[in-house]
């Protein structure tokens, strides 16, 4: 008998002490993004640059354009803005806020040649860190051609 009440205490015991240290594990749901649009005002204008890709991963290559406004102008600050659309459904869905909301786990890449100006970034997330939807672009002096890449 009291082999069986010790026994009973220990399955107790045993059964109150399980080892639960899974970890809620929250899945951020991936949004289809098919156009990334750069829009820059300085200089007395706005430039309005496009990526479009419809098929995604399919075999046609991204459509890259200048929606409107013409070349940088050497010497100008320009306040840039980015924004992503899925443009699989209608009407067009801006995931831009998304990005924006879920701020800390995006950060939006831009590349410049030194020759061409500078990019800093004007948004940050709640861990004090650059998100990049809103961006400052400062042209050099002298005139200089490059490729803006945005990733």
């Amino acid at each position: 008998m009291k082999n069986l009440k010790l026994a009973l205490v220990a399955a107790i015991i045993s059964a109150s002490c399980t080892n639960d240290d899974t970890k809620t594990v929250v899945v951020n749901e991936e949004e289809v993004i098919t156009t990334v649009r750069i829009i820059l005002d300085g200089g007395g204008e706005t430039i309005i640059l496009e990526s479009r890709d419809l098929d995604g991963d399919g075999p046609n290559a991204p459509i890259i354009t200048p929606v409107s406004g013409g070349a940088l102008i050497a010497g100008t600050t320009y306040t840039g803005s980015v924004r992503f659309l899925n443009e699989l459904v209608k009407p067009a869905e801006d995931i831009t806020v998304e990005v924006e909301e879920e701020g800390d786990n995006h950060q939006v890449f831009y590349q410049l040649p030194s020759s061409v100006g500078t990019i800093s970034y004007d948004d940050l997330d709640i861990n004090d860190k650059p998100i990049g939807l809103n961006f400052t672009l400062v042209t050099n002096a002298t005139a200089a051609t490059g490729n803006l890449m945005v990733t």
